[in-house]
């Protein structure tokens, strides 16, 4: 933990990625797909039944069968529907593959999927802004520059094309497993890992993202000296996502965030004061993604 209250001055230095390239992920034709807006955690997580298992094996062949189809909005639909009724380990890190994949082609490129009903082209209007066009689809400017291959947020003219997604993204951590799944509406779109609180010290439940500070300064929760942004020792890395406590354990609580470290080798295990550590890659995605007073970061045991 170490909360954050302040930007440094300047531009971020350019980060490389600290995180293994290949490493393992362990852990309209479609009306009827029920992916627009939905919040995945408005719903308790379901407990396996034969049921559950005929369901989801169900899923997992008709997600394969589209896949190969490449039917790419009804592969990710079951596939994801497959994975939040419950899968064998297996079959999970099956789904989850499949979807960051198929993430990668129907969220994070410049390209529409006919009958996507997460993503759409629109028109910019006279007097639009890029961040008017993100607000309205609950999502960040950055995360549409990014996907439009927009180099200057403050220049878009009139009568481009751009392709937008329907927001908000919300995460959700497993603490056993060391894991964030990202989510739009309900679908699981990518997947990192993290370091968490020693002692069990990152609080269970439902958290609201609050602020987001890029540079952040390092004020000790515990005393100690205060470092700058952009100084080596900054144990925050080049980003901090603040959460508030809104449920279960974690209600009421206002110091915790998700932030960079200075030490990858942390990532999987638990040695922090209680926040969340990705590798400064990830957490620079994350906080591209996630917006302020919408979106949703569950924490589960």
């Amino acid at each position: 933990m170490g909360p954050s209250t302040t930007n440094g001055t300047g531009e971020p230095p350019h980060l490389t990625t600290d995180r293994p390239e290949n490493g393992p992920l362990d852990g309209g034709p479609h009306a009827d797909v029920p992916e627009r807006g939905a919040n995945p955690f408005d719903k308790p997580a379901t407990t396996r039944s034969d049921e559950h298992t005929k369901r989801a094996t169900s899923l997992m062949a008709s997600a394969r069968n589209a896949a190969t189809e490449d039917d790419l909005v009804l592969a990710r639909a079951h596939f994801s529907e497959a994975l939040n009724d419950g899968l064998t380990p297996t079959d999970e890190i099956e789904a989850r593959t499949e979807l960051r994949q198929l993430g990668r082609k129907t969220i994070f490129s410049s390209n529409v999927v006919r009958g996507d009903p997460l993503a759409a082209y629109r028109v910019v209007a006279p007097g639009d802004s890029l961040h008017k066009i993100a607000k309205a689809h609950k999502v960040t400017a950055e995360f549409l520059a990014k996907i439009n291959g927009i180099g200057d947020m403050n220049l878009i003219q009139a009568g481009r094309r751009l392709k937008v997604v329907n927001g908000p993204f919300h995460a959700r951590i497993t603490k056993s497993a060391h894991t964030l799944d990202v989510f739009c509406g309900n679908t699981f779109v990518d997947h990192f890992k993290v370091g968490l609180g020693e002692d069990d010290s990152t609080p269970s439940g439902r958290w609201m993202v609050k602020h987001k500070l890029k540079n952040p300064t390092y004020y000790p929760p515990r005393g100690g000296d205060i470092i700058g942004a952009d100084d080596l020792k900054n144990p925050l890395g080049e980003r901090w996502i603040g959460l508030e406590g809104i449920d279960g354990d974690a209600a009421g609580q206002m110091r915790y965030g998700i932030h960079g470290t200075i030490e990858p080798e942390s990532i999987g295990k638990n040695n922090s004061m209680g926040c969340i550590r990705l590798h400064n890659q990830d957490v620079e995605t994350l906080f591209d993604l996630l917006i302020e007073n919408e979106s949703i970061v569950e924490i589960r045991d």
